[in-house]
């Protein structure tokens, strides 16, 4: 049986932590993961809501970076969970601040998860382990696609709210 394959949208500037994390998706057994990187908070919401993009699939879950260039993780969160269909993606915020104020700004626009940077790759191998292990073999993720061909040929599209 071939491993199924989940598309995971990783938001993170840092190239070193970006390979890391390709690293630590890497071969995992059953599961394929199959990354699409964004490196700023713009081309995650371009990749997202850009209607040339209506032929790509949406991811399965999304890893976002807090601190982003160009449009900060918690407007990408905000204006994510804001939209109909793709508020049911889950976000899971990977970030290096572990301030109050950050955490529950992440959770009061509705991140379904937290997680502190890990300082090894062992723990970053630990994290992934666990990601796997809840949102792919215990929990159940929504299957969310960019909209349907209406009968006149034209499909819906996702457009982002103005800015």
């Amino acid at each position: 049986m071939p491993p199924r394959t989940i598309r995971l949208l990783v938001v993170e500037d840092s190239t070193s932590f970006q390979y890391l994390l390709q690293e630590a998706f890497r071969n995992r057994g059953e599961i394929s993961w199959k990354l699409t990187v964004a490196s700023d908070g713009e081309e995650a919401l371009r990749l997202l809501f850009e209607e040339e993009n209506e032929d790509v699939p949406l991811p399965n879950l999304i890893l976002l970076d807090w601190n982003l260039p160009k449009v900060s993780g918690s407007e990408v969160l905000q204006r994510i969970k804001q939209h109909d269909k793709l508020r049911r993606i889950p976000v899971l915020v990977f970030s290096s601040s572990e301030a109050d104020e950050d955490i529950h700004t992440a959770y009061d626009n509705h991140a379904n998860g937290y997680i502190p940077k890990p300082r090894t790759g062992e723990a970053l191998a630990d994290i992934v382990e666990t990601i796997e292990r809840f949102w792919i073999a215990i929990a159940q993720l929504p299957k969310v696609v960019r909209g349907s061909r209406r009968p006149s040929g034209n499909s819906a599209r996702l457009i982002p709210e103005d800015t």
